[in-house]
């Protein structure tokens, strides 16, 4: 069988635990995968995986199943723009634009009340988590639209559906993305371009991400997760959230022309839980 994205080419924002998942699965399934991030670290852990092919000499395009790595902000217009180019430069083309990053800025202060917030922190995710879904799925979609075909994917978390206390603003900064891709959807359908949500319950190998955010000074914190982790348990029909490499696997069905039917659309991940 033909893998799902053979011939096709992608980018991948943010080299953490779903992007990372996300390009595994998208090499697999024979795609040129191009992976952006603004820290070093993760980036060189996909090399140290040998997932990476070193840039061949004369800027030829790298083959199928192949995995490059460049250092983009993509909260910076103008570095998703000129990489965005190179990639189509170099490959001919731009079917896949998955952005799995949102801030790099410290703060978000998940755990506190909203009234224990300034609104500085209340505000970073929703400023930043759009800022990089809003600049990515842009400028994918300049490339896709001329071209009548294209795939663009973001990635949301339950609170922006179920109301969970001490989130700050991660709830409504994921609500704001999700919106954002229902218009874009419908303003390049008529192109054929898709536009798809990955909604996910939160997959237990990422905690260290989560851990990032958290208002870590707080006396109550404890109490708070552990109230996190009783309604999730309560809400889940598989009692489990998704691995990332199932994460990954339905990044690359949507991706493929398998699902070539369906756009606008937020597809779960949450094991039920937005269901109950």
């Amino acid at each position: 069988m033909e893998s799902l994205l053979a011939g096709k080419t992608a980018v991948v924002y943010g080299p953490g635990a779903i992007g990372g998942a996300v390009a595994r699965a998208f090499v697999r399934e024979g795609a040129r995968v191009f992976v952006a991030g603004r820290g070093e670290a993760a980036l060189k852990q996909l090399a140290d995986e040998q997932l990476v092919d070193e840039q061949p000499a004369d800027g030829a395009g790298p083959g199928p199943g192949s995995l490059v790595t460049a250092q983009v902000d993509a909260l910076d217009r103008e570095a998703v723009e000129a990489f965005v180019d190179s990639v189509v430069e170099r490959t001919g083309r731009l079917d896949v634009s998955f952005c799995a990053t949102s801030t790099h800025r410290p703060g978000g202060e998940q755990g506190a009340a909203l009234g224990e917030l300034s609104f500085d922190d209340f505000a970073l995710p929703i400023i930043d988590f759009t800022r990089a879904q809003f600049t990515t799925a842009t400028a994918a979609a300049a490339r896709m639209v001329p071209a009548g075909r294209g795939v663009i994917m973001m990635a949301t978390a339950v609170p922006s559906r179920i109301p969970y206390p001490y989130t700050a603003g991660f709830g409504p900064a994921w609500a704001a993305v999700e919106a954002f891709s229902r218009t874009l959807a419908a303003e390049v359908g008529p192109a054929g371009v898709r536009v798809l949500c990955l909604h996910s319950a939160g997959s237990p190998e990422a905690r260290a991400s989560i851990e990032s955010t958290l208002a870590t000074d707080l006396p109550d914190l404890p109490g708070r997760a552990e109230g996190w982790n009783r309604r999730s348990a309560a809400r889940s029909l598989l009692d489990r959230g998704p691995s990332l490499a199932q994460v990954g696997d339905m990044a690359a069905f949507l991706a493929s022309e398998r699902a070539d039917a369906t756009t606008a659309a937020l597809v779960d991940l949450t094991g039920g839980m937005a269901a109950h």
